[in-house]
């Protein structure tokens, strides 16, 4: 897709490192000229969707500092990702929201100035989305002036978290209502996500209301009447996904990862890249212990397992997983009295014998060649660990019914209501909306009707009877259907404290991040701001455990 736009620049500054503050605004008022092009709505559309699911979906395979502080991935090669070292880092995400947000603030501009009630509430709600990215990672930012270069506004205040949330609530109402109110057409072409269902739009408007009600919950005194209000017209059947798919192509310059799935061959010709990325031994162990399906489709079989069983040395073994990809392994004997072998266990490493797919320790360093006992290092070349299961084939694709740009799922919707019932916010089944929830990922994955309805019916699917039990059931089921889609994963974790992994494999001795680090050219440029940001989180510190306003 063609980059189509000229568009707002935003009043933050970036890209500009050194500048001083009077060059910067010299810089920013020049590049504010010929601000909008004349186009239509529908491509503003589909420029926006694509832009928005790209950014989301690069926290959640491309970058692996959020995959893995989830414990959904590890890092197989030279990455401290594995115990949460990424966020010791100041960090650009907001910078990049906010080059989304220039098209979207000027999209918005040109639906008004046309009477297009649909799509200004469509791109409304793609506003809060970037917004509440935001201010859920960093704390304190920069909202009710952002975008506003062009009025002379080059040095925005940071609005309070809470002055923010209660923004955001109002613009989804907005947003809802001019949805409902416009009576335009949605191109299904250009609509690369509903194509053209207003209805659908709708219920993703009030899903993310939803999301948001809920991690702000503890700060909302009618959060119970608030959701009520929505809870039957959110999106609720499994085809009913905020998601783009790959065509699996080159992408257009400045596309990341462009028109192909970031792990595919047209983005990563070599292997490598892709082998550094492997299943967190959390997540095999839970799909194990639950007989999951979703194990087959996502892991590939470890090269060569484990067996105590000397008779099994060398036996081969193939398997071909439900998308009828193919996989070769060889058991093999392990003699712990081999002096190169005893070494790797005295050390706890040889840790998953006989299993056919074994995760990566959580918390453990980035080392290739500890990695669950991968002892000979030569025959596994330099990321070759065939002592962890890699990601299966199907993620070396460069596109696939199953692969998304994703940004929101139903599943996802469910466990929230889910949640809700379960703590009394709102009337209703908690076990029907729970059900729902793994139904709608499950399917969502591929996995036949006959599949689900066995994999339901197990009593260690079954909700508990206390409320404890259930959020707890609740949280387990939606951190599993939240893989790839880690900025939510995290923020859910972060939120609920569940599921309890935080002291997995070796990650004991760290602390859980809380936030991001605001950009440092924020520190330089936008010094004011920036300072009255830090001074309300709890320790008033810029670092990544500092609490910000929903956590306080």
């Amino acid at each position: 897709m063609k980059s189509i736009l000229k568009i707002f620049l935003v009043t933050t500054l970036i890209g500009f490192t050194s500048c001083s503050e009077d060059e910067l605004r010299t810089a920013d008022t020049l590049q504010q000229k010929d601000a909008i092009e004349s186009v239509n709505d529908p491509y503003l559309l589909a420029s926006i969707i694509k832009k928005t699911t790209l950014f989301y979906q690069k926290r959640s395979f491309d970058n692996r500092k959020l995959p893995a502080a989830v414990q959904h991935m590890e890092s197989n090669y030279q990455s401290g990702d594995n115990f949460y070292d990424g966020f010791r880092l100041a960090t650009t995400d907001m910078y990049d929201a906010m080059e989304i947000l220039k098209m979207i603030d000027g999209s918005i501009t040109l639906a008004q100035t046309r009477g297009s009630k649909t799509h200004q509430g469509i791109f409304k709600v793609f506003r809060v989305m970037l917004f509440s990215f935001m201010t859920d990672f960093y704390g304190d930012v920069y909202y009710s002036e952002a975008l506003k270069a062009r009025e002379g506004i080059l040095y925005p205040k940071y609005d309070k978290e809470q002055d923010i949330y209660n923004g955001l609530l109002a613009e989804l109402d907005e947003a809802s209502a001019l949805i409902s109110g416009g009576t335009e057409e949605i191109s299904t072409p250009y609509d690369l996500m509903f194509a053209g269902d207003k209805v659908k739009w709708q219920k993703f408007a009030n899903s993310v209301k939803l999301r948001l009600l809920m991690r702000a919950s503890g700060k909302i005194t009618d959060v119970g009447a608030k959701i009520a209000a929505i809870s039957g017209n959110v999106l609720s059947e499994a085809t009913e996904n905020a998601s783009i798919g790959y065509i699996g192509t080159v992408g257009d310059a400045g596309d990341t990862p462009g028109n192909a799935w970031t792990g595919g061959t047209v983005n990563w010709g070599s292997v490598d890249e892709f082998n550094k990325r492997r299943p967190c031994k959390t997540l095999v162990d839970k799909l194990a212990d639950l007989s999951d399906p979703r194990a087959a489709i996502w892991f590939a079989p470890v090269e060569r397992p484990w067996t105590s069983d000397k008779s099994l040395d060398g036996v081969t073994f193939a398997t071909t997983d439900p998308n009828g990809y193919t996989y070769s392994s060889t058991w093999e004997y392990i003699d712990r009295k081999k002096p190169e072998i005893a070494e790797y266990a005295t050390k706890d490493i040889l840790i998953d014998s006989n299993k056919v797919y074994v995760g990566f320790i959580a918390g453990m360093q980035a080392d290739w060649k500890n990695g669950n006992g991968h002892y000979n290092t030569a025959a596994g070349g330099v990321v070759g660990n065939f002592k962890v299961s890699k990601f299966s084939t199907l993620f070396r694709q460069n596109a696939h019914p199953l692969l998304k740009a994703q940004i929101m799922n139903s599943d996802e919707v469910q466990f929230l209501l889910a949640e809700a019932a379960a703590k009394g916010l709102i009337t209703g089944s908690a076990d029907t909306y729970y059900r729902k929830g793994i139904t709608n990922s499950l399917l969502r994955w591929g996995v036949p009707q006959a599949s689900v309805t066995k994999y339901l019916a197990q009593s260690n699917i079954a909700l508990p009877t206390d409320k404890a039990g259930q959020l707890a059931k609740i949280a387990d089921q939606k951190w599993i259907s939240l893989f790839l889609v880690s900025t939510e994963a995290y923020l859910d974790l972060r939120r609920t404290k569940l599921p309890n992994i935080f002291s997995n494999g070796r990650l004991g001795t760290y602390t859980f991040p809380l936030r991001f680090r605001y950009p440092g050219n924020e520190l330089g440029q936008n010094r004011d701001a920036y300072d009255l940001g830090v001074s309300t989180l709890s320790p008033a510190v810029d670092d990544q455990f500092s609490k910000i306003w929903l956590l306080q």
